[in-house]
């Protein structure tokens, strides 16, 4: 029997575990760092980012917790806060700029001392 005749199903289950393993060990060892790094960034990214339903998204969520431990409350507003800073439009940061200048303005008008002379 030639090699291009053999199928996965000629194989039991533990044949087909060691040459999924074989395959495993050597597709590793012939990566770099690099290629590694990108390998399990895209495996990590799937896996989280790639949720869909709840179920997938609170054990996305429990993973991201784990990771973070102490600073995850810490984690989620600081991206809330940079998100929302991305969120307001140009045009109304330039309009707040204004408004709490003018209340600067109107408060220093109101604490200056006129000089009676």
């Amino acid at each position: 029997m030639s090699s291009e005749e053999i199928n996965f199903k000629d194989l039991s289950k533990p044949e087909l575990d060691n040459l999924k393993d074989l395959y495993v060990e050597n597709r590793l060892s012939k990566m770099s760092e690099s290629e590694l790094r990108s390998f399990v960034k895209g495996s990590i990214e799937d896996q989280i980012k790639g949720t869909v339903g709840n179920e997938e998204e609170k054990e996305a969520w429990l993973e991201m917790k784990n990771h973070f431990k102490d600073s995850f409350d810490a984690r989620i507003i600081s991206v809330m806060n940079s998100h929302r800073e991305k969120s307001i439009s140009p045009e109304q940061t330039e309009l707040d700029q204004r408004i709490e200048l003018l209340e600067k303005r109107k408060e220093e008008k109101d604490t200056k001392v006129e000089d009676m002379w």
